[in-house]
């Protein structure tokens, strides 16, 4: 009877979500994504923050409570509020899940309640949902006064971190993060942490049932940066993920990691990923590798079968159509069954996800916000662990390996992308000069794979050498970021962007290949 009751509960809860989702929009959780590529049962949120490249917002996480936020909201004061649901559980043996949060109750206690969350600090915020594991953003408030509103339930608890990032902000005197939990206002209701509670003047609070919680002006970063951001990191560094996702761990759970394996001194980036400690000093490519390989790709039968053609050459050579640095097609490059697994290894993890450029970089640690693009409209998803592990994955991302001599440690996972109608990509660059810098070096190269046919719209248009490229399913488009004779130094010719699409969808994967060892940087916190 129980499970029956479960069942009802959690298809009324997907009904009611679907319901309002028709006619309001919904925020996504902003998290940080690991410092290693993580598989569906990672520790690890991954949307908005990257410690290290970490797939640039690639990877899954299955928290063992999952928080539902429906409705409109966010900075906005005059937003209306998101209702905060717990997920229904029907494991009745996982213990774990039955002390996150209690239950509603019955009768006056079961009705939602109205919070503001009011930002008096000088640090925009994000409010997290604690849901036991690494908790889910609700909502963002600006400065000095920004306010967010939401429904939720008595018990419920959510903490405060800097914006974009997951660093708390303190009480300087205790070095306490300000959090607080919702109490009912007949049972004499308080913060429940150590953010400020106050009434709202002219409001009926026994009928409205309304709460406001204060982020005090004085609310800060922890001057201490060895911290365990949530309770949960004892536990994680117990079971290895010290070890398993170091870069990630010793952001997020520095203490624990310290405590376990000695890592402490690994929260400041500068040590973490120096390129001698990630191993990370063999390049792919000395002076002339650039040339030689897309010449080989021209001439040598093996590469027939792949459909090869030169757009545009050096001098126009091995019939390029244009004159200029190398762009190279294999019309043939990949099967259906091959693009039909990369489609579906979209799916695992978060999905499609609105495209994100990199903001600053936030404290020692490494910790770059993510912010939302406005030149760059399309989705994408990350090839996570589980997506990486299907056949036709892996035997395309092989391939890419064979035809360039590059071996797999240099790629970024696959970035799968998802234009709609009137969705584009303004003019960029895949490796602008100061990447030079980094650990990993320059992204030498760009694989990029047409999954689908376009009906009008979506070419890739270089911008400073006129060429467009249509795309065309199984089609791989290839193109160098850096100098033939330098490959430390980036190519300003090879701007590029994906035109809008004016008709249909477009569908794409690439894999972005580095100078230096990528995979063993990223696990370890580099910061792409």
């Amino acid at each position: 009877m129980a499970q029956s009751t479960m069942l009802l509960l959690r298809i009324l809860l997907l009904i009611r979500v679907a319901s309002m989702a028709s006619t309001t929009g919904t925020t996504d959780a902003t998290g940080v994504t690991s410092a290693a590529k993580n598989d569906a049962n990672s520790i690890v949120d991954l949307d908005a923050v990257v410690v290290g490249s970490c797939d640039d917002g690639g990877g899954t996480d299955s928290p063992d409570g999952e928080c539902v936020v429906v409705a409109a909201g966010g900075g906005d004061g005059n937003a209306a509020p998101k209702t905060i649901v717990d997920d229904v559980d029907d494991d009745d043996d996982d213990d774990d899940d039955k002390s996150k949060t209690a239950p509603r109750r019955r009768g006056e206690r079961n009705s939602p309640v109205d919070i503001s969350i009011r930002n008096d600090s000088d640090h925009r915020i994000d409010v997290h949902y604690d849901d036991g594991r690494f908790g889910n953003v609700v909502g963002t408030a600006d400065a000095n006064g920004g306010i967010v509103r939401i429904s939720s339930f008595e018990t419920h608890r959510f903490f405060i971190t800097m914006h974009g990032v997951r660093e708390g902000l303190v009480d300087p005197e205790t070095d306490e993060q300000h959090s607080f939990v919702v109490r009912h206002r007949h049972r004499g209701w308080g913060g429940g942490g150590n953010g400020g509670e106050e009434d709202f003047e002219g409001e009926d609070h026994d009928k409205h049932n309304e709460q406001l919680f204060v982020v005090p002006a004085n609310a800060s970063p922890s001057k201490n940066k060895c911290k365990d951001r949530y309770p949960v990191c004892v536990q994680e560094a117990e079971r290895g993920e010290c070890t398993r996702n170091p870069g990630w761990m010793i952001v997020n759970c520095c203490r624990s990691c310290d405590d376990r394996e000695g890592y402490g001194y690994l929260i400041d980036s500068d040590v973490r990923c120096a390129p001698d400690r990630l191993n990370a000093t063999t390049p792919a490519w000395h002076a002339g590798d650039l040339d030689d390989l897309f010449a080989r790709w021209a001439t040598d039968e093996r590469y027939k079968i792949y459909g090869p053609r030169a757009i545009s050459s050096p001098g126009g050579v091995h019939d390029a159509e244009h004159d200029g640095p190398w762009i190279f097609a294999f019309d043939d490059f990949v099967n259906d069954d091959e693009i039909e697994q990369i489609l579906r290894g979209a799916a695992y993890g978060h999905g499609y996800q609105r495209s994100t450029d990199q903001g600053q970089i936030v404290g020692a640690s490494g910790e770059a916000v993510k912010v939302t693009s406005s030149t760059r409209t399309s989705s994408n998803a990350w090839c996570g662990k589980r997506c990486e592990d299907l056949p036709g994955v892996m035997s395309v991302t092989a391939r890419i390996e064979e035809v360039t001599g590059i071996p797999q440690n240099h790629y970024e996972s696959f970035q799968i992308l998802r234009y709609e109608e009137g969705q584009f990509y303004r003019r960029h660059h895949d490796s602008s000069e100061h990447k030079k810098n980094d650990s990993t070096g320059h992204r030498i190269l760009t694989f990029f794979l047409y999954l689908n046919d376009v009906e009008n719209g979506g070419e890739t248009r270089f911008t400073t050498l006129d060429i467009d490229v249509k795309p065309k399913k199984g089609r791989a488009l290839v193109w160098s970021s850096v100098m033939n004779d330098d490959p430390n130094r980036s190519d300003a010719r090879m701007y590029h962007e994906a035109k809008e699409v004016l008709k249909g969808i477009k569908y794409a994967a690439n894999h972005w290949i580095h100078q230096f060892d990528f995979r063993n940087a990223n696990l370890w916190g580099w910061q792409v």
